[in-house]
């Protein structure tokens, strides 16, 4: 699959830390905030754990006031133990004290339904933000919920299939939980929603996508945080953003877009 390594470069900022750093410092210097992925997720055994909990306090330790974003089922959410959320808790409540005491925040990325009510209490729990998808149908009940316990939200449309899901749908929804009062930031590339949002001041943009749009919108004022992924582990990220954007047409005209704008 190595053939798909120059298309995957445009998503991911390194292949390791030390590679990934200068794209990330770019980022910082130019006025984005950023939200930085070691890419990983469904950790089998307590060592993988262990491994990204060292990884993300490498991060934490070289910035401050940067998002990391952290998939549960690498906190070891998943592993086939009785004590895996226990085994989750703790992973999370080292790192959400560790990002704390260096100034930065955590935001939990949302997986498919298996975690989702997991996820949310996880936020919930350790007063962290946590990603919420418009396609899912408990999304409102959830969006209330970390509302109330005033955790910020990153809206996204969902790459995970769930039981509402076609375009149109989706949309509305987004709409719709968009509008709702609390710390809600917009993350999505579809141009028609930015359109109809264009009155919010928080938005996210995947890393190497759209910047014709992110640029504008930092240059408007807004705030503008990109999402930073990076790790050996390039291949499935990379797969889960064609499948996401359907297929490789779309990405390649709005690389297209970028060129002409």
């Amino acid at each position: 699959m190595k053939i798909l390594y120059p298309l995957a470069k445009r998503f991911i900022a390194g292949y390791d830390f030390t590679s990934a750093k200068p794209a990330i410092d770019k980022l910082t210097r130019n006025g984005y905030s950023v939200t930085i992925d070691y890419v990983g997720e469904m950790s089998t055994t307590l060592e993988d754990v262990q491994s990204a909990v060292k990884e993300y306090t490498r991060i934490l330790d070289s910035y401050s006031n940067i998002d990391i974003s952290i998939k549960p089922s690498q906190l070891g959410l998943l592993i086939d133990s009785p004590n895996a959320k226990g085994l989750c808790e703790a992973a999370l409540n080292q790192l959400a004290e560790h990002a704390r005491s260096t100034n930065n925040t955590i935001r939990l990325d949302m997986e498919d339904s298996r975690v989702t009510q997991d996820t949310v209490e996880l936020a919930i729990n350790h007063n962290v933000g946590c990603a919420i998808q418009a396609n899912h149908p408990d999304t409102l009940t959830h969006i209330h919920s970390l509302i109330s316990h005033s955790v910020p939200i990153r809206l996204v449309k969902g790459a995970y299939k769930e039981d509402i899901s076609n375009i149109k749908d989706i949309r509305d929804y987004f709409l719709l939980y968009a509008d709702i009062k609390g710390d809600i930031t917009i993350a999505t590339h579809d141009e028609i929603l930015l359109d109809q949002l264009s009155y919010h001041n928080k938005y996210e943009f995947l890393y190497g996508i759209r910047r014709d749009i992110q640029e504008k919108f930092k240059n408007e004022g807004k705030l503008v945080r990109i999402y930073v992924p990076y790790g050996s582990n390039w291949l499935p990220y990379t797969l889960r953003r064609l499948k996401e954007w359907k297929n490789l047409k779309f990405v390649i005209v709005n690389m297209i877009k970028e060129w002409f704008k």
